[in-house]
C-alpha cells in the first residue's frame, strides 16, 4: 500500500456457503471486483494482488465452507496466504 493511500477493509461471512458458486457470488457481493473479473481463485489473486492492494480482508463463519468445499477451501486459504506473502503484510485475515 503506498503512503497516504486510504485501506479499505472487507469483512466476508461465509456461514451458509455450500459451493463454490455461491462462494463467488459472495466475492462479488463484498468486494469491489472489476467486471473482467472471471471467477476463480487465479483470477482473484491478480486481482488481490494487482487493484487489491490496499484492501484489508476478514473472513469469517468458514466451519460450513471448510466442511462443503473441502479442497477448494484449503485453495482458498492457500492462495490467500500467498497474496499475504507477496504484499508483506497480513492483509488477509481468517477468524475460525
Amino acid at each position: 500500500m503506498k503512503k497516504n493511500e486510504k485501506e479499505n477493509i472487507y469483512e466476508i461471512d461465509l456461514s451458509g456457503i455450500f459451493s463454490v458458486e455461491e462462494m463467488q457470488e459472495l466475492l462479488r457481493e463484498k468486494l469491489p471486483l472489476p467486471a473482467y473479473y472471471g471467477g476463480t481463485l487465479d483470477a482473484l489473486y491478480d486481482v488481490l494482488t494487482d487493484e487489491g492492494m490496499n484492501w484489508s480482508i476478514l473472513i469469517t463463519g468458514t466451519d460450513d465452507a471448510e466442511a462443503i468445499l473441502g479442497k477448494y477451501m484449503r485453495n482458498f486459504r492457500k492462495m490467500c496466504k500467498r497474496v499475504n506473502a507477496e504484499s508483506g503484510i497480513e492483509r488477509i485475515k481468517f477468524e475460525d
